[in-house]
């Protein structure tokens, strides 16, 4: 499979995430060089998203594996739900999860080098042959995507990203049998800014974005999943609050932040394939009589009224994922196809 690289431009903008990302408290934290090297980066013609390898368009078919933690669980809630509602025929997809509490890309490297036992989840979709094996095992069946993710409290830095990331690059690649694999990358999101000890929610998502455009020049990604982004977006709106779109702080609300995660998988992975658009659904998230009290905050709705800012969100966001959009109003302007 032939992959792209951009070594040195890498390699600059490496070092200069490293030595930004060396600030430790919010007021150390130069969010403006941050914005004006995130200006820098996306304006360069080296453009840090693209794609090595298409997504099978055409093929009538998508085989997902995500493999990652609680994070990864939160944008694939409510995914199966959506695809229904656009009419996706469940036979016509697969959707699989291999996560494990806030699980690294080191805690999967050392999985599949192990040959440790694990057990998929089963998200949506018709159902693969082997769902507990060993990664080998597991991998070797003819997934079209497989979406990985670093563990949100190292999201941040770069540096932790490899060797493991190349390493489980290398496993994926070796054992999986499909020739055109897409890989494909969940941008984190950044924390409620009562839940962190170190930088505002902003200046986090500036340093998962920064991480993220490096990612995409040195380590073969194809394909970025701009959740980080989308929510970063509702949070410049009226669909933001005190929980900044989480229940806890950390994990997204099981209601707007958990459909917007899953909104932006389903754009950038399912609609180019089927030709649908999250434009089109119609799914309402409704406060259960009986909520659940282990949430620091109360599960907000997705209603009617809020669901096309939703939309809004997620799509400016996949148009532009290492950028955020400072003002939202009614009415979606869109290039996407």
């Amino acid at each position: 499979m032939t992959r792209l690289f951009h070594s040195w431009i890498g390699c600059l903008s490496l070092l200069a995430c490293l030595s930004l990302t060396a600030c430790g408290s919010k007021d150390e934290l130069d969010i403006g060089q941050l914005e004006r090297r995130l200006a820098q980066n996306n304006e360069s013609p080296h453009s840090p998203y693209f794609l090595n390898n298409p997504l099978p368009i055409g093929q009538g078919h998508l085989r997902i594996l995500a493999i990652g933690n609680s994070f990864t669980i939160d944008a694939l809630r409510y995914v199966s739900d959506i695809l229904t509602n656009l009419g996706v025929d469940k036979a016509t997809y697969s959707l699989y999860g291999a996560t494990h509490s806030s699980a690294s890309l080191e805690h999967w490297c050392e999985q599949a080098l192990q040959d440790s036992l694990v057990e998929l989840t089963h998200w949506g979709g018709a159902k693969m042959d082997v769902e507990q094996g060993t990664m080998q095992e597991l991998l070797a069946q003819s997934w079209d995507v497989v979406v990985l993710i670093q563990k949100s409290e190292d999201a941040i830095h770069y540096e932790t990203f490899n060797p493991w990331l190349h390493l489980l690059i290398d496993h994926i690649l070796q054992h999986c049998p499909n020739p055109n694999l897409t890989l494909a990358w969940e941008m984190s999101w950044s924390y409620n800014d009562t839940h962190v000890t170190t930088y505002s929610n902003y200046g986090r998502w500036l340093l998962i974005a920064l991480a993220a455009q490096t990612m995409t020049w040195n380590d073969g990604i194809d394909v970025v999943i701009p959740v980080g982004t989308a929510i970063q977006n509702a949070r410049n709106t009226d669909l933001n609050s005190e929980s900044q779109l989480t229940r806890d702080g950390w994990h997204l609300n099981e209601g707007v932040g958990c459909y917007i995660a899953a909104c932006t998988v389903v754009q950038s992975l399912f609609a180019p394939v089927f030709g649908i658009s999250i434009l089109n659904d119609t799914m309402q998230i409704q406060i259960p009589q009986s909520p659940d009290t282990t949430h620091v905050y109360p599960l907000e709705p997705v209603t009617d009224e809020n669901r096309p800012l939703c939309h809004q969100c997620v799509i400016n966001a996949i148009e532009q994922p290492f950028n955020i959009t400072k003002q939202l109003v009614s009415g979606v302007q869109s290039t996407l196809p």
